[in-house]
């Protein structure tokens, strides 16, 4: 009942084995390279989030003439007060 399988059948169970092992190789390396692409596109977000940052646009400021509060010179705003200019 126990004796020695067949040689065709260990052949068969070594095929299955290879195939398994293989196959768990091939979906570790796909798994590896996503997840380094999506580390890859987080870095370069990033750096693009702070490029954004970096390149951000200066505006003149000019003080109000009663409170002294900065407003922006193209397109200056009221700064809350009755008596303001603006």
């Amino acid at each position: 009942m126990f004796g020695l399988p067949s040689l065709s059948k260990l052949l068969v169970l070594a095929v299955v084995v290879l195939v398994v092992w293989y196959g768990f190789k091939i979906v570790n390396r796909l798994d590896n390279a996503r997840k380094s692409e999506a580390k890859l596109r987080a870095y370069e977000r990033q750096k693009e989030e702070e490029s954004r940052k970096s390149k951000g646009e200066v505006e003149e400021m000019k003080a109000c003439t009663r409170c002294g509060a900065y407003v922006p010179a193209s397109n200056p705003v009221n700064c809350g007060r009755s008596d303001c200019p603006y």
